[in-house]
């Protein structure tokens, strides 16, 4: 029997859901590893001496050896860590919360020899936007016209060029806070101390209705398209979701970015406009997609559960059962 262990957030419905596919139908062991419950928790050992196995702490109280991993899903590390009420000065919760997050990440990479869906490195380096934007760019995807800057001068001067009106999102976002894109317009951004205090994405706005939710699986593309007027699709309360085919170019295209960022799996925002020209947005290496099958009957948990098999047999260099 595989093991596999995902590293993730407590209450995380993703893996409880992958947990029960892989259990379920591949008879597959799963262990899932809460990165934010690590303190108080106990079983995390580590030792370049004999003696103990390299064990994690699992989300029922127990543990998993290192050493019986086949792959780790690398799904969610940096929410809101819970800390003993115990710990009551700031400055040592914070080193709490940074010497059990780099104890998880250090454990994996010093003593797993399995696979990664994806690489911890590889996925907090895919996340940064203009690294995605470049990487889009040259394998032929179309992209907005975008400004990153914390230069006033340059801001109004790029909105100004695109009819005074832009949208500003944030470069990297936080997790478990809701920070939509936005439209500015050139008599907003009168404030230079505003404009200075972070570096933001400025971009045109791309015209259309039409949003694609690719999720790049390995080999294998699932795209939904959601409808919405809102700029946000994600803010909108009368959305359409349907499952639909995308051409082979453009899987093609998606496919060869999640490679040259050294992903296992991405999941894609890409708009379309009004002509049906795929427009790319950005790329979250691990991103949400149980919402999609809730909403268009698409079996995305089963795909994910049968990718992670594929994953396994291809480590192993045999089909499993």
């Amino acid at each position: 029997m595989s093991t596999v262990a995902i590293v993730t957030l407590a209450g995380d419905l993703h893996a409880r859901v992958i947990r029960r596919q892989l259990q379920d139908v591949h008879d597959v062991d799963v262990a899932v590893v809460a990165s934010d419950t690590l303190s108080g928790a106990g079983g995390l050992t580590w030792s370049n001496v004999a003696g103990p196995d390299l064990t994690l702490p699992t989300e029922d109280g127990g543990t998993v050896s290192v050493a019986d991993l086949d792959l780790v899903w690398w799904r969610r590390c940096h929410g809101r860590p819970t800390v003993p009420v115990g710990v009551t000065d700031p400055q040592m919760r914070k080193l709490v919360v940074k010497d059990n997050r780099a104890g998880l990440r250090g454990l994996l990479m010093a003593g797993f020899t399995g696979t990664w869906i994806s690489d911890p490195y590889a996925t907090e380096r895919a996340q940064n936007k203009i690294l995605q934007l470049n990487v889009a760019r040259r394998v032929g995807l179309t992209v907005p016209r975008t400004l990153v800057s914390t230069d006033p001068t340059a801001v109004r001067e790029f909105t100004r060029a695109h009819g005074g009106t832009v949208i500003a999102k944030t470069l990297t976002g936080l997790l478990g806070t809701s920070l939509e894109a936005g439209r500015v317009t050139l008599e907003s951004l009168d404030d230079d101390a505003e404009i200075t205090v972070s570096a933001t994405v400025y971009q045109e706005e791309v015209p259309g209705t039409d949003h694609l939710r690719v999720m790049v699986f390995g080999d294998t593309v699932h795209t939904a398209r959601i409808r919405s007027g809102e700029l946000d699709w994600r803010l909108a309360n009368d959305m359409e979701v349907e499952p639909v085919a995308i051409d082979q170019r453009l899987g093609d295209q998606l496919r060869e970015v999640t490679d040259r960022l050294a992903l296992r799996m991405g999941v894609f925002d890409v708009k379309l406009r009004p002509d049906g020209e795929p427009v790319f947005l950005e790329v979250n290496p691990q991103g949400q997609f149980l919402f999609v099958e809730g909403m268009s009957d698409m079996p995305l948990g089963e795909a994910f559960a049968d990718f992670v098999v594929g994953e396994l047999a291809s480590a192993r260099g045999r089909v499993l059962a």
